[in-house]
């Protein structure tokens, strides 16, 4: 009998010793749209000297009680929010290491502020250490409002409780992720969404991913699901149509373009996931007046690479790329003429080469000789879409999208939007300079 009590004694202190250990995690909203685990030890080989340095302006973290053997947590909540979440071990050391780098802010409940030099605001409670930001003066007492409510979560209110959270423990890697669609970037969300039902929300999407990061590029490896069933299904069988890819644009990309995807389909089976995809339809909204692009989608049977050289302009300048088994709807092209919507044009450029002039929309368009499509805003990034570019990207990298079934490539050094910029930011202290995001399918 006493073997037995002392047997339930010993799995409810286990049990209550796992509880303890994730306590400092109920800081993280629950309703977060992204979060990342990294084990700073199996990452950096340092501890968490590379995770925290840069963020807390600190050289030595050994007395500034954080837990420097618990794993970190990013993430993004529902505002659009960035923060991250550290374990405390002694308050009172991490009170005295905040107060020597940056400026004391209003206690709010039982919680501590500071403004840091990098205007992030680190909060803390005798279990948490929440840094969240970049925040500017007129917005501190509105931003230390919202994370006094997050340090008062308990793990019913918190993340733990979460099936995001079940999901993100579940992927066994020193780095790991878990989010849903929109809290992307704009114009990275559309490859995630497709094969979703047309009427699914950018937050029922999820991507599960496991990290690492090679000479300056975040490789990352995933997948789309949804929580929601129906979605879950539609998102799974999607993922059929992808087949390795042979590499045959891997050497378009200029290593000055902004967003690359790159897959090998049959046009006949991928257009149905693209006539559901709203993101994708509007992209092409500017050209599908003019031209039949469904019938150019279908033609496709090989590699494809869709690559947009530069972001944040109004004009269309994305190039497609593909490999086709015919090119039936050539004999259309005289109608797509007749029928061109008032104020646009569609001519000739050369054999079996065409433009559409329309609006802010300038698209050139052909197929070579060699039964390949290209296209481009002008004749020479038509032209080019189909060769190797003078500077393209990295060899690693052009290595690495052979064999793969759907790659998806971001250069940060192309973007300047407030978001990418934080990020990369936040990702600096751990990883040094990261220049390129690298995601490939599962």
């Amino acid at each position: 009998m006493k073997k037995i009590c002392y047997g339930l004694m010993a799995l409810l202190m286990a049990a209550l010793a796992s509880c303890s250990d994730t306590d400092y995690l109920n800081a993280v909203p629950a309703e977060s749209k992204l979060i990342m685990g990294i084990d700073p030890v199996k990452v950096s080989g340092t501890g968490n000297q590379l995770v925290l340095k840069a963020l807390l302006h600190v050289s030595d973290l050994d007395k500034t009680g954080i837990d420097l053997s618990a794993r970190v947590y990013f993430f993004e909540d529902a505002q659009g929010n960035l923060g991250l979440c550290a374990k405390v071990t002694n308050r009172d050391r991490l009170d005295t290491t905040l107060g020597k780098i940056g400026q004391a802010l209003a206690r709010k409940k039982d919680f501590d502020f500071t403004a840091l030099p990098s205007h992030w605001i680190a909060g803390r409670s005798d279990k948490a250490l929440l840094l969240m930001g970049p925040a500017l003066p007129a917005e501190e007492d509105k931003l230390t409002t919202m994370m006094s409510r997050y340090l008062s979560a308990d793990e019913e209110t918190g993340i733990v409780g979460t099936p995001m959270f079940a999901k993100l423990d579940s992927i066994k890697a020193p780095m790991s992720l878990v989010c849903s669609a929109d809290a992307l970037p704009e114009q990275l969300v559309t490859p995630f969404t497709l094969g979703a039902p047309r009427d699914a929300d950018d937050s029922q999407v999820m991507i599960a991913a496991e990290m690492r990061v090679e000479k300056g590029n975040l490789l990352i490896d995933g997948e789309t699901f949804s929580f929601v069933p129906k979605i879950n299904q539609a998102l799974k069988k999607a993922a059929e149509v992808y087949r390795p890819i042979e590499g045959r644009y891997a050497a378009t990309m200029a290593d000055s373009a902004a967003y690359g995807l790159f897959v090998n389909v049959d046009g006949s089976r991928f257009i149905q996931l693209m006539r559901h995809n709203s993101g994708l339809k509007a992209m092409l909204s500017g050209i599908n007046m003019a031209i039949d692009m469904d019938n150019i989608i279908k033609s496709v049977d090989g590699d494809m690479a869709l690559i947009t050289p530069a972001a944040g302009t109004n004009d269309f300048s994305m190039t497609m790329a593909a490999k086709l088994k015919h090119a039936d709807w050539l004999a259309d092209v005289d109608y797509w003429k007749r029928s061109v919507p008032a104020g646009g044009y569609i001519g000739d450029w050369g054999r079996d080469r065409y433009y559409y002039i329309g609006g802010h929309t300038s698209y050139y368009f052909g197929v070579t000789d060699d039964w390949q499509y290209m296209s481009g805003a002008n004749k020479v990034a038509a032209l080019a879409s189909v060769k190797p570019s003078a500077n393209p990207i990295d060899k690693t990298l052009r290595d690495k999208i052979k064999g793969e079934k759907m790659v998806l490539i971001v250069n940060f050094n192309a973007l300047h939007a407030d978001k990418a910029e934080a990020v990369k930011a936040m990702l600096k202290p751990m990883f040094g300079t990261v220049n390129t995001i690298f995601y490939t399918l599962k």
